[in-house]
């Protein structure tokens, strides 16, 4: 049950239901790996889109080794794997976005 108050900042009665999906946010170095493995796969997906998936490579690429490297998020490093997949699609992602640019200019 929510309480009706003027304050932004009200908090819920019932703790233990989860936060708004507008509430949330990234904490751990585990999903900033998982969303730089999606940005990863959509740079490679669209790469024919003038300049989408070079942005999304570079983003999946950043992300990644900001999830690697912060010591701003909480929890265990993500698996060498996981952020090497994240690295790499990125980097495959803006290569062939790159390449399908030249090609069209």
């Amino acid at each position: 049950m929510t309480v009706t108050s003027s304050n932004f900042e009200a908090r819920e009665l019932d703790e233990n239901m989860p936060p708004k999906w507008w509430n949330r946010r990234i904490r751990t170095r585990a999903q900033v790996t998982e969303i730089a493995v999606m940005f990863g796969a959509l740079s490679i997906v669209s790469f024919w889109a003038a300049g989408l998936g070079i942005a999304a490579g570079i983003i999946a690429v950043a992300a990644a080794l900001w999830a690697d490297r912060t010591p701003d998020l909480t929890g265990e490093r993500a698996e060498r794997t996981d952020a090497a997949l994240a690295i790499g699609t990125g980097i495959l992602g803006i290569v062939v976005g790159v390449g399908f640019l030249a090609m069209v200019l």
